[in-house]
């Protein structure tokens, strides 16, 4: 599985939670026209200024990024999407060179760190993304649902992690599968199994239509079975992912 089971900011972040931001006025939306000039931004780079100084008239000319940190952002999940990471790092950090305390860049740099196994960057960067993040705001289901999975990895802070998921479930109702397959790879950790089969099979019955969904949640069901030594049972997911594999 390895870090495809991590739901970022450019797939589950794309869905129910940022649709309510939104709608809401809290995040804007950029439309395809925007994204283009986005980029024709880029490539111009810069403005450019005149600034006069002393009697002699030397002129300086000094450069000014014209994009603000909602933009930085939005470049940053289109280089992520090509698979440009280093470029996205770039726009990340201009974001927060604009905004100090813009959460989503936070979260963005939290993702990379993640993927490229830096998970103490990782947890740093998530917890900052919480703490500029109001307690009400629903993009925090998100940001409790990631560290919880730095916690996962690096096999520490496990009760914390079953805290922070609990609190991303309360927040986002509606990614409710995703939050309960995170508790159930907890519980199997914690060795509780029989929690750990009721979160992940509640997970599955609430994600029928997704197979990406389907395959994350029966893969962590198979672990279950495998640490418990349920060999049927795992025959049976084995045969399952077989299926979705189709």
């Amino acid at each position: 599985m390895g870090k495809n089971r991590i739901w970022n900011n450019l797939d589950y972040a794309k869905g129910k939670v940022m649709k309510k931001l939104e709608y809401s006025g809290q995040w804007p939306v950029a439309s395809g026209c925007k994204i283009l000039f986005l980029f024709l931004l880029t490539t111009i780079h810069c403005s450019l200024f005149t600034v006069f100084t002393g009697c002699a008239g030397r002129q300086i000319i000094i450069t000014k990024d014209p994009l603000k940190a909602e933009e930085h952002i939005k470049l940053a999940q289109v280089y992520e999407t090509k698979g440009e990471i280093e470029l996205a790092v770039e726009e990340y950090k201009s974001a927060l060179e604009d905004d100090k305390t813009n959460p989503m860049a936070c979260f963005g740099l939290g993702n990379i760190s993640y993927k490229k196994g830096k998970y103490t960057d990782a947890e740093n960067y998530y917890k900052k993304a919480i703490a500029n993040a109001a307690a009400d705001d629903p993009r925090n289901a998100m940001f409790y649902n990631n560290l919880s999975w730095v916690y996962i990895d690096t096999n520490k802070e496990l009760k914390q992690a079953e805290t922070l998921t609990q609190k991303a479930m309360l927040l986002d109702d509606e990614g409710g599968r995703i939050y309960l397959d995170t508790l159930g790879v907890i519980y199997t950790k914690l060795k509780e199994y029989a929690k750990a089969e009721e979160a992940l099979l509640s997970a599955l019955k609430n994600a029928p239509d997704d197979k990406t969904a389907l395959r994350h949640i029966n893969m962590h069901l198979l672990e279950l079975y495998r640490t418990q030594g349920a060999n049927d049972k795992m025959r049976e997911i084995a045969e399952r992912l077989k299926g979705l594999d189709k």
